[in-house]
């Protein structure tokens, strides 16, 4: 059975020893005693292949390991999770290294990562055990990437033409490298004109004809190509070649662009496409190794971030295995109190997807009041859209989740940004659309990810969103609209959208102020009383 199909037959720990099987071990079914059930599933000389099962098998397996490396043992652990439908596969070497792996859509590198597992005969458990950890571990490649990304980053955000404050200058120079990122990751996709050269062939050809990058290259592929349908571009958009349609606000112009006096020099752009975007080799599915893959975009952002401002903003991002606590707890939670049963059987419920589950789920609404790298609101679409979608479209059961279930806020700009390109490679990583024009264009998210500050108050304002159902309703509809609207429609429902909000808002302020005037009447009659 090839190692894909292999994967996609596992669901329970008894699928295990086949799994071990493949990787070139001896397959055993050796229960180990202890509260939660471990079970010994291969072996080859003194290395052994530890399962383990639940929704904090990730996280049991590295603690596992990390034990047995503390006492000088050599093993190997395979965690499942089987409402997640992920593997993940760790050693107790070079400090646990892991791969996280999609039972179901099992990806190219990391069933690349698998296979060097199994290959290479065998060389004793030493042997073995330092060959697996350099398969595993992805973390140099990652760490490279994101030194470059800053160092990029700074240089562009000094290389900036004009006057504008710092704090500007680097929002639009990461908006630029946040672009291009994206762009090879679509690129991975082969919706570039079908060719995975695409951006490093265009910058050459450009260079060659001693044009500009910014101007002749990357303003007309952005503005006029990205951000236009293919009816409405130019001749210098379909010179480029077939490439979609995305729409989702990313490549529309920004308000500080307009402010910047000239382009960006070729000889900064170069040094982007030369130090950073050629260096690495980018895939759209997470959990992947060898490559750079979105869910490291949470760590670039905290990167790029000076340490001064991140103790001053507070902004530490969710670890991965706390967000996949926080979701299996909260929405067996919400479940057993929708469905009036106990948690064990909710969460039973959830393993089984229910269709009663599935109703809870298609009703429900995330909020992240801070939502930094997007790490609780991927981890949410990830686990809806696992538990939602049977026998359908993964990639059209992410874009209605997205355009009905995630809300998110952020002080910071470019948080904002990077939520919402990480739920955008969401989209695009389980979409099958080969060919570019027939790519649907992207959610616009900018009503449903927000800057602002879900803190803020003033003081005893009394600030609350009124209960009228009726505009509750039509500000749900609008924000659906919004989501899938284009061109003109986009902009008009943009402003539809901006007075509803307006109009709640003044309604809010005056049951505040109206509040706020009968307390003060009240006070100022207890304090005229003769008895106080």
């Amino acid at each position: 059975m090839e190692l894909a199909d292999l994967l996609k037959a596992v669901r329970s720990l008894e699928d295990l020893p086949a799994v071990a099987a493949a990787l070139g071990h001896e397959p055993l079914w050796d229960p180990v005693p202890g509260p939660e059930p471990t079970v010994v599933v291969g072996r080859a000389g003194d290395f052994a292949w530890y399962a383990l099962s639940g929704a904090r098998a990730e996280q049991r397996a590295g603690a596992l390991v990390r034990r047995m490396a503390a006492r000088g043992r050599l093993c190997g652990a395979l965690g499942l999770d089987p409402t997640a439908r992920r593997l993940t596969i760790t050693v107790s070497l070079d400090g646990a290294p892991r791969l996280s792996v999609s039972l179901d859509a099992p990806g190219r590198e990391a069933l690349a990562t698998l296979s060097r597992l199994a290959s290479g005969g065998w060389a004793g458990s030493a042997g073995y055990a330092a060959r697996a950890a350099e398969a595993l571990g992805g973390e140099a490649v990652g760490q490279r990437f994101f030194r470059e990304f800053r160092t990029i980053l700074e240089r562009m955000t000094a290389a900036l033409p004009g006057p504008l404050p710092t704090p500007d200058r680097h929002a639009l120079a990461l908006l630029q490298l946040t672009r291009v990122l994206f762009l090879y990751f679509v690129q991975a996709k082969g919706w570039l004109a079908g060719n995975g050269r695409f951006l490093a062939q265009a910058v050459d050809r450009c260079l060659a004809r001693k044009r500009s990058i910014h101007r002749d290259l990357l303003r007309p592929l952005f503005f006029g190509t990205l951000n236009r349908s293919i009816a409405e571009r130019g001749r210098t958009a379909l010179g480029l070649g077939p490439i979609p349609f995305l729409n989702g606000g990313l490549f529309e112009p920004h308000p500080l662009e307009r402010r910047l006096r000239g382009d960006i020099a070729d000889h900064v752009w170069r040094d982007a496409f030369d130090r950073l975007f050629e260096r690495f080799h980018f895939t759209v599915a997470e959990g992947e190794q060898g490559g750079i893959a979105p869910d490291m975009l949470g760590r670039v952002f905290e990167g790029v971030m000076a340490p001064d401002e991140r103790r001053a903003s507070g902004t530490y991002y969710t670890p991965a295995a706390l967000v996949h606590d926080l979701l299996g707890e909260g929405l067996a939670a919400l479940v057993a109190d929708r469905l009036s049963c106990s948690l064990a059987e909710a969460e039973r419920r959830l393993i089984e997807r229910e269709k009663a589950v599935r109703g809870v789920l298609r009703r429900i609404r995330v909020l992240d009041p801070a939502v930094g790298s997007g790490a609780f609101l991927l981890g949410a679409l990830e686990r809806l859209s696992s538990l939602g979608s049977i026998g359908g479209s993964a990639a059209a059961e992410r874009r209605r989740i997205l355009q009905r279930n995630l809300f998110g806020v952020d002080r910071n700009g470019a948080a904002v940004r990077l939520t919402e390109l990480r739920l955008w490679l969401a989209v695009i990583a389980d979409d099958r659309t080969e060919r570019p024009e027939n790519v649907q264009p992207l959610p616009n998210l900018d009503c449903l990810i927000r800057q602002g500050d879900s803190l803020f108050d003033q003081a005893g304002s009394g600030l609350r969103v009124p209960g009228d159902r009726t505009k509750a309703s039509e500000l749900a509809r609008l924000r659906r609209r919004v989501v899938v609207a284009t061109g003109r429609d986009k902009r008009a429902l943009l402003r539809d959208l901006v007075r509803a909000e307006a109009g709640i808002a003044e309604q809010s302020l005056a049951a505040a102020d109206e509040a706020a005037r009968r307390s003060i009447t009240d006070c100022l009659q207890i304090a005229r009383g003769a008895d106080l």
